[in-house]
């Protein structure tokens, strides 16, 4: 395969992102392609009480913006400990990755978007509502939701 692809993967931080990066590079990635680490965060926001009112500053966003950036930053050092041999890049967006992800992955012509799963109940989905689900529904891609590692959650429920 001469052309390189582009490959998108969800990242949080969490084992569930960290599975599914090793999942797309043991299964989807070829040499040549390129994986994506998207983080995706959301703005600190305003608050509005009976008796207070708090909008965030600039610097206070700032911060922020720097503390999610560290965070990818640790996801890409974990990927690279998998294999220094991946072609990575960090991308970090302000927003919900419910809306951010697809369009980024449109915006560039990737061939795939990898998701972990958190693996909640139906009834907590309903509530808390499904990144991988909506992004399921809402791509013209292939989307992989990589699902939790059952062995390795029967294994820490047995220690």
């Amino acid at each position: 395969m001469s052309d390189k692809r582009v490959i998108i993967v969800g990242s949080d931080s969490s084992d569930d992102s960290h599975q599914a990066t090793k999942w797309a590079m043991h299964n989807l990635y070829h040499d040549g392609d390129e994986i994506h680490l998207v983080h995706c965060f959301q703005p600190l926001q305003p608050a509005v009480g009976p008796h207070f009112a708090y909008t965030p500053t600039e610097d206070e966003q700032a911060n922020w913006r720097k503390q999610q950036a560290h965070v990818l930053e640790e996801d890409m050092k974990v990927a690279k400990q998998l294999n220094d041999k991946v072609h990575f890049k960090a991308v970090l967006i302000a927003g919900d990755p419910r809306d951010e992800m697809v369009p980024y992955a449109e915006k560039n012509e990737a061939s795939s978007i990898v998701v972990g799963n958190r693996g909640r109940g139906a009834i907590k989905r309903a509530f808390l509502g499904s990144v991988s689900s909506h992004i399921i529904h809402h791509s013209p891609i292939p989307v992989v939701v990589v699902r939790p590692d059952k062995l390795k959650e029967k294994e820490a429920h047995s220690s």
